[in-house]
């Protein structure tokens, strides 16, 4: 199985907030947060409805804006608690980036059914 980058701008939206969510582990002033909650709540509306027919990816995007959201922010206070939900974050937005491409086996010695086509006149 392979995994291809997939080149579009919702790819390249949810690489720049994996990015922000992984330099949040780090301790960093509060205007950063603010930044961070703006940018993962906008990113995770926009990638979340890429998926209108995921119902899963969808609903977990959904969360992620709603965990993110600077309007009503949801406090949790201590920043051990944020670490895990920023990896995780963090991780979901990244695996929107690629995709897998399944190969066909390969079996080495398979001989390929031919049949035998005859013209319009066949000799018995």
């Amino acid at each position: 199985m392979k995994y291809i980058f997939v080149k579009n701008p919702y790819s390249y939206i949810a690489i720049t907030c994996a990015l922000v969510l992984i330099i949040a582990i780090f301790s960093i002033e509060s205007s950063y947060y603010r930044f961070l909650r703006v940018l993962v709540f906008t990113g995770a509306l926009v990638i979340g409805s890429q998926f209108t027919k995921d119902p899963f990816r969808l609903l977990s995007f959904v969360l992620i804006a709603y965990l993110f959201n600077p309007i009503f922010p949801i406090y949790l206070y201590q920043k051990l608690i944020w670490m895990p939900l920023d990896v995780i974050t963090a991780l979901l937005f990244l695996a929107n980036t690629f995709k897998t491409k399944s190969t066909k086996p390969f079996i080495p010695y398979a001989r390929k059914k031919t049949t035998k086509s005859y013209g319009r006149d066949r000799k018995f």
